[in-house]
């Protein structure tokens, strides 16, 4: 188990430094596009109500972008790693009571992709990525409910799936059952996301008092790229986690037998 968890850190820093070095070289800049948004349509808001507020960062932009997000990706990439070979020793475990023989590597790429779309995906339908500018801070608190209700409901019923899947193999077959436990998975998935609330809440165009438009809204292009990108960002991540697990777990096992053979 310790080997296992160590792999599974190792992998988690080595996908959480591939992903801050994309999303500093591809995300970054929208977020400065969307700062700058957000900040010129403060100005119109201000100067059309007669308002002024000054507001002062705590930490320069810089240090925001570099520090802030690469420490938060490097952590996020840590637990995540962790909880990954915790899911992998036990799916692992139960495949083995199962007796399903299944390759270790096969078992970890197929665990990262089952992560993706169970961790990152699903609540992405319901709750899409957002870049600075969008959305009200009233609705703050609906919004991460909602999101966390989404990401707790995906992760069981993905679990639930791989428990359906593996009691149904021995009566129909590995295919079959897989097709038919992805099938209910991905209904239940879809009645979830029609049961939980949507936020709309992109800036529109802002008017004055004659309906003359003073600021346009927020621009739905640099909307769509941010929302691809954060996706990506999360892909890219699941991937590396899974693949540089499969080959440290490989790699170690191979270590172990060759020491063993002396």
């Amino acid at each position: 188990m310790n080997k296992i968890v160590g792999c599974g850190l190792a992998s988690g820093l080595i996908a959480g430094l591939v992903t801050f070095a994309y999303t500093r070289w591809q995300i970054a800049p929208l977020v400065e596009q969307a700062v700058g948004f957000e900040e010129a349509r403060s100005h119109a808001e201000q100067t059309l109500t007669g308002e002024h507020a000054h507001e002062h960062e705590v930490f320069t932009r810089v240090v925001q972008e570099n520090v802030g997000a690469g420490t938060g990706i490097v952590a996020y990439g840590l637990i995540v790693g962790a909880l990954f070979a915790v899911a992998f020793w036990m799916l692992t475990a139960f495949l083995a009571r199962r007796r399903i023989a299944a390759d270790p590597r096969w078992v970890s790429m197929t665990l990262a992709a089952a992560g993706f779309v169970a961790v990152t995906l699903v609540p992405f339908m319901v709750l899409p990525a957002n870049p600075p500018g969008v959305g009200h801070e009233d609705s703050a608190g609906a919004r991460t409910a909602g999101y966390l209700a989404a990401l707790v409901a995906s992760v069981l019923l993905a679990a639930v799936a791989t428990v359906v899947a593996a009691r149904l193999i021995p009566r129909i077959g590995r295919w079959s059952s897989v097709m038919l436990a992805g099938w209910g998975y991905v209904l239940a998935v879809c009645l979830l996301t029609a049961a939980l609330p949507r936020f709309d809440e992109v800036p529109t165009p802002l008017v004055d008092t004659a309906g003359a438009v003073v600021f346009p809204g927020f621009p739905a292009a640099l909307l769509a790229d941010f929302r691809a990108d954060s996706l990506i960002a999360a892909a890219l991540m699941w991937a590396v986690l899974g693949t540089a697990f499969s080959m440290l777990l490989h790699r170690t096992s191979d270590r172990k037998v060759a020491y063993a053979d002396r």
